[in-house]
């Protein structure tokens, strides 16, 4: 739950990042506003630099962790515990959400609308294709791609996913008698220049990225700059070498088509020859009135958008995921630091009520002590006892991991459960201080630790009662 939400908030301030750094690029060069490639990389990191930084996170492994934290500005803090009235307790994992309820209301929020939007974008998707099935032949001598509705009123290009041989340019019935064969000529240029640099399938790609980051208002800009991209380099396939009476044609056309489709309904495909937002048109047309051509098509152009691209990713996900892996930092209060005769580490959840790691804002009761401490750090026998126990499956039960048990004098026997290893036998006699097991992180565990329960006659008690496991003041 709480990975999800961090997703959400690093998700929103990335793509507020990756708009901002794309606006300066556009105010540097103006010429960026015609490159789709620029603005389907930005709106991609929106969604993968978090993804990815949060899912190196999740490895759990120590390598990974040692490996990342060269990069971190500190080192990974561990967790602590405070002393508060002579009693040790354990730091919260997080302070940032007290009420489990908020953080389920907001996921929910954020599911919902995902669960919208991609609803959305395969209806239309559906939609789109009963449309091109119930389509006409248009009768165009050699084009048997291109087809007629009385359903549609502005052309697009429509292309199955993965298979452009498959594609249709679909036209309005309303354009018999309304447009001029060279008119047509013209729109048909323009969508299979669509066709050719597969931009509605392209489309689908940056739609469903956009439905994963939809609460974000910056991610909206870049699909919509995208969209006016792809419109304005397929613009300039047909009028790349025209002469300036020709262009003004063109230009004629696409005024014409708005004319036409004025109160429409929005089309879903990215590939439509006229859009309904007026700024949006007058660039178009400013590039069609000037002549432009296709700008950034050098190899060092892409090469350096993607070595920005590929920067930007490595330093986002590496701060997300060393940011992630640390553990919360200290507070003023005193940090006390266990240190005795059966093991050194750091109490992280005492015996009774404590927060139950795997699931967020709820409570268990803990039966036992658990104790931080590194991968291999050695563990003591508490007291002269005799082992009872040295398994990797204790009681049936895989969630212990290896465990360890000595009973000691007065029917007492204790657990040491998530261990690495054992360093003793089943019946084994052991005098106190003897060395039985080291630090480990098998079974149901979140991170290297040792869980010790104490049950004397049967009957679990406070493990902290019977052992020096608490620092004193």
């Amino acid at each position: 739950m709480t990975f999800l939400l961090v997703f959400i908030a690093v998700m929103f301030i990335i793509s507020a990042l990756v708009w901002a750094l794309a606006m300066g690029a556009r105010l540097i060069d103006r010429q960026v506003e015609q490159w789709p490639l620029l603005w389907a990389t930005a709106l991609w990191l929106c969604v993968s630099v978090p993804a990815l930084g949060l899912i190196i996170s999740l490895i759990p492994s120590a390598a990974a962790h040692d490996a990342l934290s060269v990069f971190s500005l500190h080192e990974p803090l561990q967790s602590i515990g405070l002393m508060t009235g002579g009693q040790l307790e354990p730091v919260a994992e997080t302070q940032l959400w007290n009420f489990a309820w908020v953080k389920s209301g907001l996921i929910a929020l954020y599911l919902g609308g995902v669960a919208l939007t991609v609803s959305k974008l395969a209806w239309g998707r559906y939609r789109i294709h009963r449309l091109i099935l119930a389509a006409d032949c248009a009768d165009i001598a050699g084009q048997d791609d291109v087809l007629v509705s009385k359903l549609v009123q502005s052309p697009f290009a429509w292309t199955p996913f993965g298979q452009p041989k498959h594609s249709r340019i679909l036209l309005p019935k309303s354009y018999r008698g309304s447009v001029s064969s060279e008119q047509i000529h013209d729109i048909l240029i323009h969508e299979r220049a669509h066709i050719a640099r597969r931009d509605d399938e392209c489309g689908l790609v940056m739609r469903i990225l956009l439905c994963l980051c939809w609460m974000s208002p910056f991610a909206h800009r870049l699909f919509e700059h995208w969209s006016q991209a792809t419109e304005i380099r397929c613009d300039m396939a047909v009028t790349a070498h025209r002469d300036p009476q020709m262009r003004k044609a063109y230009a004629d056309t696409l005024l014409q088509a708005l004319h036409i489709a004025a109160g429409r309904v929005q089309q879903y495909p990215a590939a439509s020859f006229s859009t309904q937002r007026i700024r949006n048109e007058k660039m178009r047309i400013k590039h069609i009135m000037d002549g432009s051509q296709p700008a950034f098509k050098r190899l060092r152009d892409r090469l350096v958008l993607g070595g920005v691209a590929g920067a930007i990713a490595l330093t986002g996900t590496l701060a997300i995921s060393t940011t992630a892996m640390a553990d919360p930092a200290p507070t003023s209060k005193t940090v006390n630091t266990v240190i005795n005769p059966i093991v050194s580490g750091v109490v992280t959840s005492k015996f009774g009520p404590a927060s139950d790691p795997f699931n967020k804002g709820k409570t268990r009761n803990h039966h036992g002590l658990d104790i931080k401490a590194p991968t291999g750090t050695p563990i003591y026998a508490p007291a002269d006892g005799v082992i009872r126990a040295a398994t990797e499956l204790y009681d049936g039960k895989p969630a212990y991991g290896t465990v360890v048990i000595i009973e000691t004098e007065g029917w007492t026997k204790t657990m040491f459960a998530h261990l690495d290893a054992a360093t003793v036998e089943e019946g084994q006699w052991v005098a106190k201080g003897t060395q039985i097991a080291t630090v480990g992180n098998t079974g149901k565990s979140t991170g290297p630790h040792v869980h010790i329960e104490t049950h004397v006659n049967g009957k679990r008690i406070d493990p902290a009662t019977v052992w020096d496991l608490l620092p004193n003041n």
